[in-house]
């Protein structure tokens, strides 16, 4: 009995080890390629897998579009209300279709607690920035797929 639970735990383990994803599979594409350019990804892919995987991370699960606010949200206006300087606002349409945005052209604020959301225009649309705490424990998780 003993042998078969150790063979299942290896097999798991193993598993486990090749179920891992690597910083080759992160594709130079959307908020990505608009966060970095296409040097600086090469270069961390080749000297700096585990940056490359934290800026993907940051740039695709810094927030989420929903229709739906969560529980504790806090409405914090329109988002192009806060926009980066020399930046353009998304295009309200683009945004609610793809579900991706650039967080990096945007001044929006996480809290320790409650969950952000900034109104798409009009379309009934948020971005909803994760607080803290979930957005640590997501980075956590995130980059143990990745194997860091």
């Amino acid at each position: 009995m003993k042998k078969i639970i150790l063979l299942a735990a290896t097999i798991c383990l193993c598993m486990n080890i090749f179920a891992q994803k690597s910083a080759n599979s992160i594709k130079y594409e959307g908020a990505l390629a608009q966060a970095i350019t296409q040097e600086r990804y090469n270069k961390l892919l080749s000297e700096s897998p585990s940056k490359l995987v934290a800026t993907y991370y940051e740039v695709t699960k810094f927030c989420y579009v929903s229709n739906q606010l969560p529980e504790s949200a806090r409405v914090m206006g329109d988002l192009c209300d806060y926009i980066s300087p020399n930046e353009v606002c998304d295009d309200a349409a683009t945004v609610t279709s793809t579900k991706q945005i650039n967080p990096r052209k945007y001044t929006m604020t996480r809290d320790d607690i409650r969950y952000n959301a900034y109104a798409i225009g009009s379309t009934g649309y948020y971005v909803i920035v994760y607080p803290t705490d979930v957005y640590q424990k997501n980075y956590t998780s995130f980059m143990k797929e990745y194997g860091f």
